[in-house]
């Protein structure tokens, strides 16, 4: 359960990271990573916690699902940020490519 708590931990301020930072940072890649790794290795833990007989602690299986249920909601709103944004810059990309065809057409 201690590895669990500190990994929910380190998931908390990676999604942070993510929130706070611009999608451009060189960092991002590699935050991303992370949470992804981060994510499969809480995923195994809870399998692990599920399946423990002895686990009898209904309060704690339930703030973990709480904890489930906040990750993906901040890990959507940033996803759904990140493609806005490149969402936005290829909708730039394709009206410079037309103001370009327009300037050569001149």
């Amino acid at each position: 359960m201690k590895q669990l708590d500190e990994l929910n931990v380190a998931l908390e301020q990676v999604l942070e990271q993510l929130r706070r930072i611009p999608a451009e940072d060189v960092q991002t890649d590699n935050l991303v990573s992370n949470l992804h790794g981060m994510v499969g290795e809480r995923q195994l833990l809870l399998n692990v916690l599920v399946a423990d007989t002895n686990m009898t602690d209904a309060n704690y299986l339930q703030r973990q699902l709480a904890l489930t249920q906040d990750f993906s909601k901040k890990a959507s709103i940033i996803m759904a940020d990140r493609q806005a944004l490149l969402h936005a810059s290829s909708k730039n990309k394709r009206q410079i490519s037309v103001y370009e065809t327009i300037d050569s057409n001149r």
